[in-house]
């Protein structure tokens, strides 16, 4: 009977689904320059436009990979999360915040924006911005 109730729970879906670290690892980036531009931009606006959290957030940011047109398609963050050179002291909450931050950035629902750790592992993954 356990079981069955743990299977009938285990489909469900939550609000905080995207917040689970997906099988996927980080795409192979193209362009490290561009990237690199990318996430330039992103601390740059969130500097100007940013809350406390979202800049100390954003500091972590290392990488953008753009996949789609301009400004719709998704996004690819890589951080220096779980290995940079000061810790984390909540990993999941601080990758959050960098979701958070780049969906601020592009003010309308076009697309949907994973942030990874310095491993490449998943750690935000399908947040609609």
């Amino acid at each position: 009977m356990l079981g069955a109730a743990l299977l009938a729970g285990a489909g469900a879906c939550t609000a905080e689904d995207d917040a689970r670290p997906a099988g996927e690892r980080m795409p192979v980036d193209p362009d490290q320059a561009q990237s690199r531009k990318n996430a330039e931009e992103l601390r740059d606006w969130v500097r100007r436009h940013g809350d406390a959290r979202q800049k100390e957030a954003v500091g972590r940011v290392r990488r953008i990979i753009r996949a789609g047109d301009g400004e719709s398609g998704d996004a690819y963050v890589s951080t220096d999360i779980n290995g940079g050179t000061t810790p984390v002291r909540d990993p999941l909450a601080t990758a959050g915040a960098v979701a958070e931050a780049f969906a601020a950035g592009k003010g309308a629902e076009q697309g949907r924006v994973a942030v990874y750790d310095v491993f490449g592992n998943p750690m935000i993954t399908a947040r609609a911005f």
